[in-house]
């Protein structure tokens, strides 16, 4: 599974759970933060409850239904409902969970050579994720990416969020691709391979934890299977082009911002 042969000139990669470990970094928060409210189920129990009301609420919020601040209370109300009764009792709870998590954030370790490999064959790539831009950029200095200046394209900004086409429209227009030429890579079925699809792009769904054996998609477990012939040539049939100063697969001492892009109308 590679890039070559299929004019592709663009790519474009979700975030959380494909180049960042999410579900990983949710589940080390939640074991000090619940051992720290007091609760003593299981942790697979508790992650299973939070996931479920992060799926939701968050949900919600994409949908312009919840503000950011409202899905957060709402999260840890269901959670802990003993203990979040005030909106400052609430905003208390999530913080503790969310330093927590923000402590634990860590890439895949195939995230950044990939990115660099994609990058230094000419080419484009964007980072495509459903969230504030703040937070997302925020991930993106806490792993090291910064140095790497890829458009990260945020759904806080964009006329709707994956699997909406608008996000994914608005993505290869920001990168300079039209849909027909662009990846979209990502872990989610329904928000990146589905969403992507319908808007025409060619997605690849990254199963990381082999959840979707059998669905009938491109599917890889690992990013290093994309780029197992990128070093051959570029998506143009030409010697690979020389990989830009900032593509590095080690992090530089010194990182500048990455790029940060929105569509023309930003959602209400």
């Amino acid at each position: 599974m590679a890039f070559d042969g299929e004019q592709i000139r663009g790519v474009l990669f979700d975030l959380d759970d494909t180049l960042l470990n999410h579900r990983g970094a949710a589940r080390d928060a939640l074991a000090l933060w619940t051992a720290g409210a007091g609760l003593s189920e299981p942790l697979d129990v508790l992650e299973s409850r939070w996931t479920a009301l992060e799926t939701h609420f968050y949900g919600r919020y994409q949908l312009g239904e919840l503000s950011r601040e409202e899905q957060r209370r709402a999260r840890v109300r269901a959670f802990l409902p003993a203990l979040t009764a005030t909106d400052e009792r609430a905003d208390a709870a999530f913080s503790a969970y969310w330093i927590a998590y923000e402590h634990s954030w860590r890439p895949f370790e195939d995230a950044r050579r990939t990115l660099v490999r994609v990058c230094a064959a000419g080419l484009a790539v964007g980072i495509l994720t459903n969230g504030s831009l703040e937070d997302q950029r925020r991930k993106l200095e806490r792993v090291g990416f910064m140095d790497l200046e890829i458009p990260l394209i945020a759904s806080s900004e964009l006329p709707a969020a994956k699997p909406d086409p608008r996000a994914f429209w608005a993505a290869c227009s920001i990168l300079g691709v039209t849909p027909s030429r662009c990846v979209m890579v990502g872990d989610s079925l329904e928000a990146d391979v589905q969403g992507a699809e319908a808007a025409g792009l060619t997605p690849i769904l990254l199963d990381r934890y082999d959840s979707h054996a059998g669905v009938p998609v491109r599917r890889v477990r690992s990013l290093d299977v994309l780029t197992q012939n990128l070093g051959a040539a570029s998506a143009e049939g030409q010697p690979r082009l020389a990989p830009p100063a900032r593509c590095s697969e080690s992090p530089t001492t010194t990182a500048s911002a990455p790029s940060t892009a929105s569509a023309t109308t930003s959602k209400s």
